[in-house]
């Protein structure tokens, strides 16, 4: 009997437990400051927290007081999921990611949102960094250009005017079109006659974009001419070593080896907005497609017999 109770008190217990933790909330606190100077408190600004879990969003909202605090509070722990604290300052999003658990139910976040401006006299490439490798078929050109902005206030783009990254253009034309794959720091871009644009905001301070691009030559000689419109105060790149490279704007400047990989390196800069930068590339492989040769010899060989009978056929020529 003692055994009996000893263990049903240890489910009831063990239960008891289990209730608490499913029954335990959690909350999102925090204050949005304007850190344009003077820095002060956002009072009366909407703040929106989204939840996102598996199969299910939803999304509260409050409102910040005088002191530009708010709190979300009966959150639930456990599981999967994600709160995601979301304020729209200025015509651009900000963003703050928070985790709950039942070890640590609360969470302090600050959202820091700036004023906002069109002006883009302040806005600088600082580093364009490109790495050219050679695939089955083509070539892989990977791309990372930082931008700063040098002001306190946010830079807004819009669908209208937005942020604007040419591709690095191929010449001759290479075959077929050029995927583009976007790695980082996009809001949503689009690709149109060789050109990404994105309405994403630049912060105060550098944001970075990152993307990759593949194409096939149609020589074993191709150049790449890369217009920078922001410029660059630095241009880096790195070629694969199994191909020659030489540039315009840039500079043989030794070699590097990543994983074991060696690169030929070209560095250049600084640039000036709307200037271009163009390397030659040599030795490439080149995927050729042999079929339509084929065909047109099949084409070649088959006119060639019909005219041979049809010379064995006329009859000679009388004298």
């Amino acid at each position: 009997m003692l055994l009996v109770c000893a263990a049903l008190g240890t489910s009831i217990g063990a239960f008891d437990a289990a209730a608490a933790a499913t029954s335990a909330t959690g909350e999102i606190r925090g204050v949005v400051l304007d850190d344009t100077p003077p820095v002060h408190p956002v009072a009366g600004q909407r703040v929106n927290l989204e939840i996102v879990e598996r199969g299910s969003t939803s999304t509260r909202g409050t409102t910040t007081d005088p002191k530009g605090r708010f709190a979300f509070s009966s959150l639930p722990l456990g599981g999967i999921r994600v709160f995601l604290v979301q304020v729209q300052y200025g015509g651009v999003s900000y963003t703050a990611r928070a985790a709950l658990t039942p070890a640590v139910p609360a969470r302090d976040v600050q959202l820091s949102v700036f004023e906002s401006t069109e002006d883009r006299t302040a806005l600088h490439g600082t580093i364009a960094f490109a790495v050219v490798e050679p695939l089955q078929r083509g070539l892989r050109v990977s791309v990372i250009q930082r931008l700063q902005n040098a002001t306190d206030r946010a830079i807004v783009a819009t669908d209208a005017d937005p942020l604007v990254f040419p591709l690095p253009q191929v010449s001759p034309l290479p075959l077929g079109p050029e995927p583009v794959e976007f790695v980082g720091g996009w809001r949503d871009p689009q690709v149109a006659r060789g050109t990404i644009t994105d309405a994403t905001p630049v912060l105060p301070g550098t944001m970075e974009v990152a993307y990759t691009f593949r194409f096939e030559p149609r020589t074993r000689t191709a150049t790449l001419r890369w217009l920078l419109p922001y410029g660059a105060t630095d241009v880096e790149l790195l070629v694969d070593h199994s191909i020659r490279a030489s540039g315009i704007g840039v500079r043989a400047n030794g070699s590097i080896t990543e994983r074991g990989r060696p690169y030929i390196r070209l560095s250049g800069g600084p640039v000036r907005a709307g200037t271009a930068v163009s390397v030659r590339l040599d030795g490439l492989l080149v995927s050729r497609d042999l079929w339509p040769e084929i065909v047109a010899g099949m084409l070649a060989l088959t006119l060639a017999y019909g005219l041979a009978a049809a010379l064995r056929r006329r009859p000679p020529a009388s004298h």
